[in-house]
């Protein structure tokens, strides 16, 4: 029945009751029909790539010590048992690589520092031989080798070193 006829209808409760039913049943058919759910299975999981980890069967069970102690603890009490477990020979093998360590690092450090000595002694020597080589240098040759060095002090037009720097290149503009 049509939700119209139902209004046409003379009958009050009986009609409404049975298009309510008619609705609802319209109302189920016309739902999606819901995905019956499947089992999945281990080897389903294991197909599709699916690793376990490790497994809690093989685990220990936890160590039984007795009664319980809830009191607070300054922690001594397990001092022993640590120092206990570490062996001679462990130490010995700690204290040599940590004193083989210390010697490599202090002889990476010293070699370092001569390096830097070294470097700080040529570039004194070599400003040292600059000074020596300019003292002895005529102001023209000085300021011939600022202006190769792009170091000019004075003198700084723009139009003249553009034409310089032309020169250097082999262009002569007959402009001069």
């Amino acid at each position: 029945m049509d939700a119209l006829d139902a209004l046409l209808d003379d009958s009050d409760d009986t009609g409404s009751e049975s298009s309510e039913e008619e609705e609802q049943q319209k109302a189920a058919e016309q739902a999606p029909a819901k995905k019956q759910k499947t089992d999945i299975t281990l080897e389903d999981l294991q197909k599709q790539g699916y690793s376990s980890g490790p497994s809690v069967l093989y685990m220990k069970p936890p160590e039984e010590t007795g009664q319980a102690n809830w009191a607070w603890s300054d922690g001594k009490a397990l001092k022993p048992k640590e120092d206990a477990e570490e062996s001679y020979q462990e130490r010995q093998r700690t204290h040599e690589a940590a004193t083989t360590a210390a010697e490599e690092a202090a002889r990476l450090a010293m070699k370092a520092q001569q390096h830097a000595a070294r470097l700080r002694d040529e570039a004194r020597q070599e400003r040292e031989e600059m000074n020596r080589k300019s003292k002895a240098e005529s102001f023209a040759l000085k300021e011939k080798r600022k202006r190769d060095a792009g170091m000019q002090s004075r003198g700084k037009s723009t139009v003249e070193e553009e034409k310089r720097i032309a020169r250097q290149f082999g262009v002569y503009s007959g402009f001069d």
